[in-house]
């Protein structure tokens, strides 16, 4: 794999410009005018942009718990996993959603935020360096960007999603240690981890998916989820909403393993803490959409 991939820059560049009616001649007003209607303009989505908005909408894969093959529940954790795997408790969705077959890529995050804060670049590889805060910054402003659009209805939004929700999906209606099985030789077809990856430089999608058609699920990069981080499941909501009581606020929950992490650490169950303000090399996002909350 290379490590020198050519990072791709954008930028832009929105005029503002504020004139109080009344207060020019009429040949300043009309100019005034002309300005609002190119600001307006710049404002919208560029060619370029929407493209990859509506890329990003087309590679959503459906969920719809209780109908057309989902499962409505799942055992989720597993009292013979970690202490924060357990109790081992049954999730009930009753709720439709999508979740992005892939984690966001660079240039879809550039295309919504302006930037790119990862150290491994490349246009289609998971964005990475982020904070949980600036996951969530990135799911408001795609959501914005995608209504004015017309990629998703008004009373849709794009978010993190729970951890009841990322195992759910995760484990694809499966009950082993991984979606694949349970012998972590198979990781190589699925996964990039400890075991195979030189460095977080593969674009997303490069290996097998799970059956639910999500790649990169087990490795590659940490995903961020919406929960405050809990030391194990006592109390847990039992209907795969986000667990946001009690706890302390400073810290997230990350699923999944990433490049850097050994098999044991990309399980369909393994947990992990993150600090809101963590950026690493090694942890990204996979968004859902979903009607707002």
């Amino acid at each position: 794999m290379s490590n020198a991939i050519r990072e791709r820059r954008s930028a832009s560049d929105r005029p503002s410009a504020s004139l109080r009616a009344g207060t020019l001649p009429s040949a300043l007003l009309a100019a005034a005018a002309l300005l609002a209607v190119s600001t307006a303009v710049a404002r919208a989505p560029g060619a370029s942009q929407v493209e990859l908005l509506k890329r990003f909408r087309d590679e959503f894969v459906s969920v719809t718990p209780g109908r057309n093959g989902f499962p409505r529940d799942f055992s989720m954790g597993s009292d013979a996993g970690n202490a924060s795997e357990q109790p081992a408790h049954r999730v009930t969705l009753n709720d439709a959603f999508a979740v992005a077959a892939y984690e966001s890529p660079q240039e879809l995050w550039e295309a919504v935020m302006g930037s790119n804060p990862s150290r491994w670049k490349g246009p289609r590889n998971a964005v990475e360096m982020l904070s949980f805060d600036e996951a969530v910054e990135f799911c408001r402003k795609a959501t914005d960007l995608m209504r004015a659009a017309g990629l998703i209805d008004a009373d849709q939004v794009i978010r993190l999603p729970s951890e009841a929700e990322w195992e759910f999906v995760a484990r694809a209606g499966t009950r082993t240690i991984y979606s694949f099985g349970d012998d972590p030789k198979g990781l190589d077809a699925y996964a990039w981890y400890a075991g195979n990856a030189a460095g977080n430089d593969p674009p997303v999608g490069a290996k097998k998916p799970n059956p639910w058609k999500l790649y990169d699920v087990h490795g590659y990069l940490w995903e961020w989820c919406a929960d405050r981080w809990h030391e194990d499941y006592e109390g847990a909501p039992d209907d795969g909403s986000v667990w946001a009581e009690g706890a302390g606020p400073g810290s997230r929950v990350l699923r999944g393993g990433s490049w850097k992490d050994p098999a044991e650490m990309l399980t369909s169950r393994y947990r992990r803490r993150g600090a809101r303000d963590l950026r690493d090399d090694a942890v990204g996002l996979r968004p859902v959409l979903a009607e707002g909350r």
